[in-house]
């Protein structure tokens, strides 16, 4: 393994590079055991159970009856926190507001339908489907198109 620094300013954040001749189960540990390492973990609850969620495994944070819930691929979860908080400690990792009330991973994106006069249909990779404020379309279409 080999390891090297590569300093220029055209960096406005440390990135790290995996790259091999093959995707092989040494190298997804090692993405996964870095993702471990350096996320930011979020406190989420479910029934009495508290833990810690690593923010790569999100695929939505939403409020509804006045409560914040973290989608993942097979679970939901409930957050103390509030959707701005949440937005500030994930700003830089992916995650897009798509309404006041809503934020998405933009890795977690199955698809997008535009074919709703002023407003864009998301299909997330969890079969989730939810919609972008009108507010937010044009913030959309610059950060994903």
């Amino acid at each position: 393994m080999k390891i090297r620094f590569d300093i220029q300013e055209k960096y406005n954040e440390i990135e790290i590079h995996l790259c091999n001749s093959e995707k092989n189960k040494e190298l997804l540990s090692l993405k996964e055991m870095l993702e471990n390492l350096l996320d930011t973990k979020i406190r989420v609850y479910k029934e009495q159970e508290s833990r810690m969620l690593v923010p790569s495994k999100i695929v939505r944070i939403y409020s509804a009856n006045k409560k914040v819930y973290i989608r993942t691929m097979d679970d939901c979860y409930e957050v103390k926190d509030r959707i701005y908080t949440l937005e500030e400690q994930l700003d830089g990792r992916g995650f897009v507001r798509i309404s006041n009330s809503e934020i998405v991973n933009i890795e977690q994106i199955e698809k997008l339908d535009m074919s709703y006069s002023g407003t864009i249909k998301m299909y997330m990779k969890n079969q989730d489907e939810t919609y972008v404020s009108r507010r937010y379309v044009s913030k959309i279409k610059e950060e994903l198109l």
